[in-house]
């Protein structure tokens, strides 16, 4: 009887043990996170004086909106490009490994609503609409 037991047992373990890879293999977790902030008026002048040719990038510069944003990888995460777009138009771009963190900002146009948009190829990692007022 011992000897039956032990063979049920080892076959409810043979069975749940796919049944839990499968579970997990629906829901892996996403290589890549992002995290867009929240919109924030900053003052930008300083560094227009500094850099004249910034100047069209901020019209207003002492109210000029700001959105920080975050891409972080997890531990197995293989490269991954990405994209900044703010209402379709190229802002920014590179690329996030394993571990990897990327900490950057975009501005927004003042007082018109605006959609942020991070991408990898064909795939929208995080979309966000602002109607920043500064």
């Amino acid at each position: 009887m011992p000897g039956r037991m032990l063979t049920v047992v080892l076959a409810a373990v043979a069975v749940a043990i796919p049944a839990a890879a499968t579970a997990g293999a629906a829901a892996p977790p996403a290589p890549v996170q992002v995290q867009l902030g929240e919109a924030r008026c900053q003052d930008m002048s300083a560094m227009v004086a500094a850099m004249p040719m910034l100047a069209p990038a901020f019209p207003d510069p002492a109210r000029t909106p700001v959105v920080e944003y975050r891409i972080s990888a997890g531990p197995d995460a293989p490269m991954t490009p990405f994209e900044v777009k703010v209402n379709g138009e190229r802002k920014g771009s590179g690329s996030v490994g394993a571990k990897g963190l990327v900490v950057s900002s975009t501005s927004l146009p003042n007082n018109t609503r605006t959609t942020i948009q991070v991408t990898s190829g064909d795939q929208v990692l995080a979309t966000r609409t602002y109607t920043p007022a500064c």
